[in-house]
């Protein structure tokens, strides 16, 4: 098969989706509004403004991605497998492969992927882990999806090929014979499930076979815009965040170029000469009747006055209100941009995070998948290896790659917090009787933790220290014993008779009981015919002994 014919054929059939990827870049990157008429033709003397409303948004939506929690997770019925050891060799492998990037000067895997979900639509990543001189490499390279093209089959990528730029002392050093004409050289990798393919120019420099089975690619599209089978769908499928917006930025930036040529207008503002006949055969110029200071004769009945224009100007700033509402539908509110200037209800934030969540959960979704595909990748291509070293300098660890073996599930789990929304569910929980809704369900539904049962567990143990006076005793041990101070770890295990090794072996010294004062009775007794006294200092007085007096 003629994989490169296969791959121009491709970017043939992709066109329309390449154009929409690049339209969303000129928004990201804030290319020049030049306002047009309705022929397509520049308008002249508009002042062209270009508000950075979708960079903003952008920033946002990539900051609060990157800003969420991430927990890998190993289920599995077998319970022969270490689950939270193979979530251990996860953390170390993503790990390593980040620190290999940062060596390349290239930024860390998911903040790449975080990118792509939201100016691309999808996301894309080689992963091929592998020993060279006995050494693990563990590489995985993020790709550009706007120059990465790919086939499916029944059972996964039957191709992919990614186009890179490569400098000409790069090339000519790693393939020896290739004469790079220029500085750059356009690079073709092509992968198959057998082999892969380097092409430099269009000619092919290198080949070679590959055992892992498989194209050694994870790929992801992002859940939202077309999934119709009609014959553009490909061009709306897998949509940026921009897809509910991208028709009414440049509507904005119209209005404010229009509103700009308005103010400027004001201070050289149009006229107009009036004469009897409507000829202006003594008309001033325009500099003339706006100088600073000028004076400008004119005819009785005649003379120059400014053009009104403020219907104009009205109707361009309700039509910017509008817009803008509907952009805040479509992208982040003033909540999530923090540029609220009023204060709202608990409810209230709590709706504007449900729809900041529509921006949000699809993309961290779609990056939780390709992470499920790599770490599946990394798995199997680490288990022939037997032993491998993975983790940063200074956390380095060895793993015994026959217990990754099994039948497992792993999944990537994100949580993106916000303290206001989270107060505002505190609230609303508080607020829900008791009586009505449980306390799990509430931590559950209405605060969403991200472990509602780790929670609960949590406040039980904190619990048993507050109410008993030997596992709190205990805990502070254990933790001294960890800090290295063993010597007041044993000083307070003496004082309940026993060594440190003992208490945090859970033996159980005899305490004696604690002796506790009689209550006092929160009832006041009524003395017939007297004062108010309690229920003590009335048995104090009758236990009083009292001197008789002779009559």
């Amino acid at each position: 098969m003629d994989y490169k014919k296969a791959v121009e054929d491709k970017e043939r059939e992709w066109t329309d989706l390449y154009t929409r990827m690049d339209e969303d870049k000129g928004l990201i990157y804030l290319d020049s509004y030049k306002m047009e008429d309705l022929n397509k033709r520049k308008v002249p003397n508009v002042i062209n403004v270009t508000l950075n409303d979708p960079a903003v948004f952008a920033a946002n939506v990539e900051s609060s991605l990157g800003s969420a929690v991430e927990q890998i997770t190993v289920e599995t019925e077998d319970k022969k497998i270490d689950t939270a050891y193979i979530e251990d060799f996860l953390k170390a492998a993503f790990s390593s492969a980040n620190a290999l990037l940062a060596k390349q000067d290239r930024g860390p895997l998911n903040p790449f992927f975080d990118q792509q979900m939201c100016r691309r639509g999808r996301g894309a990543a080689r992963c091929t882990f592998r020993m060279e001189n006995g050494v693990l490499i563990p590489e995985i390279v993020p790709t550009d999806t706007r120059y990465f093209v790919y086939e499916f089959k029944e059972d996964g990528l039957a191709w992919t090929g990614f186009r890179t730029t490569k400098p000409k002392v790069w090339v000519e050093e790693k393939y020896k014979g290739v004469v790079v004409a220029g500085k750059e050289a356009k690079m073709l990798d092509i992968w198959t499930p057998d082999h892969f393919e380097i092409y430099v120019s269009d000619r092919k420099v290198y080949e070679e076979e590959h055992d892992y089975g498989y194209v050694p690619f994870g790929v992801q599209t992002v859940p939202l815009g077309s999934m119709l089978q009609d014959s553009d769908a490909l061009t709306h499928r897998g949509e940026s965040i921009f897809f509910l917006i991208r028709d009414l930025i440049p509507e904005m930036n119209r209005l404010a170029s229009i509103l700009q040529t308005l103010n400027m207008e004001t201070i050289k503002n149009a006229m107009q000469w009036k004469t009897r006949t409507g000829e202006g055969e003594r008309m001033p110029t325009h500099e003339q009747l706006t100088a600073l200071g000028g004076m400008t004769a004119a005819e009785i009945g005649g003379g120059a006055e400014p053009i009104r224009i403020e219907d104009v100007r009205r109707a361009a700033q309700m039509l910017h209100s509008i817009i803008e509402t509907r952009i805040q539908r479509g992208s982040l509110t003033s909540i999530d941009l923090g540029t609220l200037q009023f204060p709202l209800s608990a409810v209230a934030l709590v709706e504007l995070g449900e729809g900041r969540d529509q921006v949000f959960l699809p993309r961290l979704g779609s990056r939780g998948l390709l992470n499920q595909q790599i770490a599946e990748m990394i798995i199997e291509q680490v288990i022939p290896m037997g032993s491998v070293e993975l983790g940063t300098k200074g956390h380095k660890r060895t793993f015994d790659t026959s217990k990754l073996r099994g039948e497992y599930e792993i999944t990537f789990k994100y949580f993106i917090k916000s303290p206001k929304i989270d107060i505002a569910r505190y609230s609303i929980a508080n607020a829900a009787d008791p009586e009505l809704i449980s306390q799990r369900t509430k931590r559950r539904d209405i605060i969403q933790m991200q472990d509602p049962d780790g929670e609960e567990a949590q406040l039980y143990w904190e619990q048993a220290g507050r109410e008993s006076i030997l596992v709190r005793r205990r805990r502070i041990i254990e933790s001294l014993i960890k800090q290295g101070n063993d010597v007041e770890a044993e000083l307070m295990s003496a004082e309940l008779g026993l060594t440190a090794k003992q208490m945090i072996a859970g033996q159980m010294p005899q305490m004696p009981q604690e002796k506790r004062p009689r209550p006092e009775s929160l009832l006041p007794l009524m003395a017939q015919g007297g004062p108010r006294r309690s229920a003590k200092k009335a048995a104090e007085l009758e236990a009083t002994p009292r001197e008789e007096t002779e009559e």
